[in-house]
């Protein structure tokens, strides 16, 4: 519930920013109550930094379904709401109800650090909170931001346009980025620990949040938004570059058998006793059948073989459970995607982070040659998959003629577009399933196969979520001054 959710994130807020002001009136005092003393950003961080990577583990799970990834298992009834994209609004409630926690715990990281002088920690607050705030707009268009953290005056936030979010976010990476750089590592407590992601190591922050900007770049490129080359220039100037080229923004909390990586524990196997925890997803006929007519090697890294052996073998996403396509029948999530309970969890990977650089420079902001960071990305998804030599087999590849796959020398902006969707489609499969989703709304060239459950009709794949319920029964006034919302016609600012 919003007012629940809200009240949350205050009563959070509320301890570690203020503690308790009536310590008169206690007699004792519980070594093991949380205090002020007690909740401080060092402590605080890590946690929600865990929470923002572990989205990427099962929350997109339908998306990728709907995006021609995954499909269902022969063992399983349909999902007629999901796989006739008759979505409702409790459809993904989740995501913006937890978005919204994860943030306000950021929120009050943030302004803990600033009492402190902890700027470090205060500028990675800002960059996460930015992050997560990026990924609710792609996914629900206008949201309440401006107002959405003032509790005591604002419990029932109005609702912010998406492209001002946009714009509100972009500054705010920016702030934070100017925090880290100048923060004194010495001046804030545990930082190296803490900081589970970059350990401290400043320039990978900064690749990150450029990262972060190129993605809000790339996705409004058909708006006015930004000025492109006025912000690479920026960049350039800042000097640290990008991720990529093997360096993922990436958690590692210390996962165990017990506590393992959360995308091997939702699709993978279960640690201690070898039982698949996952027998829902299937490999979805649309990408398998494409990457066998690609002969495309990494086909047996994103999918596994069936338990009862043989061929990869898919699903069609909407179709009748059957038993031939039963779980044991068919193909799970593959090796090359959850690598082990060890592994760390991805935030971005590098894969995504050069499909960015890559699709930049062939629109001319970046300099140097579009073929060269296209092939570099296809590369960087060989290598972060784990396929054996991965640069020359990568290379062989891409020397094939299939539009898919084979950059079009000579050819329009158009054709070099549509190489990067392809390859960056079949190369995010399971690991950047959100941005995928943005990708075919923005560039419309990969169309993945339609739903074939018989209560889809002639709906498409929606272009956008619906507000929970949660905002309809304790935000009303403020969801509803937003209009009909219809998950197949009301578009993200720059779904164009």
């Amino acid at each position: 519930m919003f007012k629940t959710k809200y009240i949350m994130i205050a009563a959070f807020a509320g301890l570690i920013l203020t503690g308790c002001k009536k310590d008169y009136l206690n007699i004792n005092t519980n070594p093991n109550s949380a205090t002020e003393s007690l909740i401080t950003p060092d402590l605080a961080l890590a946690p929600q930094m865990t929470t923002t990577a572990a989205r990427n583990a099962s929350s997109w799970d339908f998306m990728a379904r709907w995006l021609g990834y995954w499909s269902a298992a022969g063992s399983y009834s349909r999902s007629t709401v999901e796989m006739s994209y008759n979505i409702t609004n409790d459809f993904g409630a989740g995501i913006f109800e937890g978005v919204y926690y994860t943030v306000g715990q950021y929120k009050a990281i943030e302004k803990k650090s600033k009492e402190l002088g902890w700027t470090y920690y205060e500028g990675i607050a800002k960059v996460l909170g930015a992050y997560e705030m990026i990924n609710l707009v792609d996914l629900y268009n206008n949201v309440p931001y401006s107002k959405a953290f003032d509790l005591v005056g604002n419990i029932r936030p109005t609702y912010d346009k998406g492209e001002d979010v946009y714009k509100a976010l972009y500054a705010q990476l920016d702030a934070g980025l100017a925090l880290i750089k100048a923060a004194d590592v010495n001046k804030n407590t545990n930082i190296l620990k803490r900081d589970i992601m970059f350990a401290g190591d400043k320039v990978k922050w900064a690749k990150f949040v450029n990262t972060v900007k190129l993605k809000m770049l790339i996705h409004t490129t058909g708006t006015s938004t930004f000025s492109p080359a006025a912000e690479i220039a920026k960049i350039n100037t800042e000097g640290s570059g990008y991720l990529g080229n093997g360096l993922s923004a990436e958690v590692q909390p210390g996962y165990v058998a017990d506590r393992p990586n959360p995308f091997y524990s939702a699709h993978m196997f279960n640690a201690i006793n070898g039982n698949e925890n996952d027998n829902y997803n299937r490999a979805n006929n649309f990408t398998l059948s494409l990457m066998n007519t690609l002969a495309d090697p990494r086909v047996s890294y994103v999918y596994r073989a069936p338990k009862a052996g043989g061929a990869l073998k898919g699903t069609i996403y909407g179709s009748d459970p059957l038993i031939v396509n039963s779980s044991d029948n068919t193909s799970g999530v593959g090796f090359g995607i959850g690598k082990s309970f060890t592994m760390p969890m991805w935030v971005m990977t590098s894969v995504e982070a050069a499909f960015y650089v890559a699709e930049a420079t062939a629109r001319g902001w970046i300099s140097g040659n579009a073929q060269t960071a296209y092939n570099l990305a296809v590369r960087e998804s060989f290598s972060w998959l784990g396929v054996p030599n991965a640069v020359t087999t990568a290379d062989a590849y891409l020397r094939k003629t299939n539009v898919e796959v084979a950059w079009p020398v000579g050819g329009t902006l158009a054709n070099q577009i549509t190489a990067i969707a392809w390859q960056k489609y079949l190369a995010l499969n399971g690991i950047g399933i959100l941005e995928t989703w943005n990708d075919v709304r923005r560039l419309k060239v990969v169309s993945p196969a339609l739903s074939v459950a018989p209560e889809r009709g002639t709906n498409q794949i929606p272009s956008r979520l619906l507000y929970p319920t949660s905002e309809y029964n304790y935000n009303a006034d403020n969801v509803k001054a937003e209009g009909t919302i219809s998950q197949f016609t009301s578009k993200v600012f720059w779904h164009k």
